[in-house]
């Protein structure tokens, strides 16, 4: 039976050759005896999960956008007769944001020979490779959003965008705009995903001030997680006892939160969504200056043919997130 029996033994991995244009020696191989069938290698899907659907859209002509915000104070009305001199608000500048928006190119090309032989031999190259051009982008912005979300809670590596305030998505020991205020945070502390960790985390946000020091209470509407934790969660929402213990305890996390898991998240953190993405708190915002689309090349050689792919954007916070966005470091499992 040693027909049936063969030991695994690695290949060599492949290193590209040639030069970037097609053409038909490039192809010879595919149509000639050598292969007697040709088949693609199974690609992964280019999607963008649903992490995108996290931040609003926009549009943004300039390269730098400068936005600046408005802060109110913490002043109360003071006892004044009628007739004294009249107190008057008073509203202050916060700071300043930059959302920069920057440009991505990709070409293709090859010769016209190419195209006159490939409808004889039935190999259509020519029009797979402009598709992989717009496939291209799609990774571009997967990857771009990815890693957002990867790099949003208290990072060791630093972060795509930061705040206004120049802090991470989630983060501690922020500051606050007006003098007097004291530093706050959104960030929760290391550990795993229990019942008690989901209720210190709602009972912070209840407990969240403004920038001002007023009273802004906020709830979690969702919680996302890495694809990962999905067991946990699970348990936790559908178990009415508490799983953790002796099941004498009602489970207070049962039922209460909408978990939604995300393969794309490859960090060991959990995010609470405090907010609907479309609201006017939500700031985290996937700007366009130019969608994507392709254009032909004009080459000197009039027998080489090829497209280009463009696109400009860029994601940028405009708002502080304290309203939308806690988040903490979880434990591996």
């Amino acid at each position: 039976m040693s027909l049936f029996t063969k030991t695994s033994s690695a290949n060599t991995r492949l290193v590209s050759s040639g030069s970037d244009i097609g053409t038909p020696a490039r192809i010879k191989s595919y149509i000639n005896a050598y292969y007697t069938t040709l088949t693609d290698e199974l690609n992964g899907m280019i999607d963008t999960d649903n992490l995108i659907g996290l931040l609003k859209g926009g549009t943004q002509t300039k390269d730098a956008e400068v936005i600046k915000m408005k802060v109110k104070g913490n002043s109360v009305a003071p006892l004044n007769e009628d007739g004294s001199d009249l107190r008057f608000l008073n509203f202050g500048e916060g700071w300043a944001h930059t959302v920069n928006v920057y440009p991505y190119r990709l070409g293709v090309k090859h010769t016209r020979h190419l195209e006159e032989i490939e409808s004889a031999e039935d190999v259509n190259s020519v029009m797979q490779e402009v598709r992989e051009l717009f496939d291209s982008g799609e990774r571009t912005i997967k990857f771009m959003v990815n890693d957002l979300w990867n790099r949003a809670v208290d990072p060791t590596s630093g972060a795509q965008v930061l705040c206004p305030d120049g802090m991470y998505i989630c983060d501690n020991d922020r500051p606050n705009p007006v003098q007097g205020v004291a530093d706050w945070s959104n960030l929760e502390a290391l550990g795993d995903i229990t019942e008690d960790s989901l209720f210190t985390a709602d009972l912070n946000c209840a407990f969240q001030t403004a920038h001002n020091g007023d009273d802004l209470p906020t709830s979690i509407q969702k919680i996302h997680i890495p694809k990962g934790y999905s067991q946990v969660t699970w348990q936790l929402d559908k178990s009415k006892k508490d799983p953790t213990s002796g099941m004498n305890t009602a489970n207070w996390a049962a039922g209460r939160f909408a978990f939604e898991e995300h393969k794309e998240l490859t960090a060991n953190a959990i995010l609470y969504q405090l907010a609907d993405v479309g609201s006017d708190v939500n700031g985290l915002e996937l700007r366009w200056a130019v969608r994507p689309g392709t254009a032909p090349i004009n080459f000197e050689d009039p027998d080489v043919i090829g497209q280009r792919l463009r696109f400009r954007c860029g994601i940028g916070i405009t708002k502080d997130p304290r309203a939308m966005w806690r988040g903490g470091k979880l434990n591996a499992i």
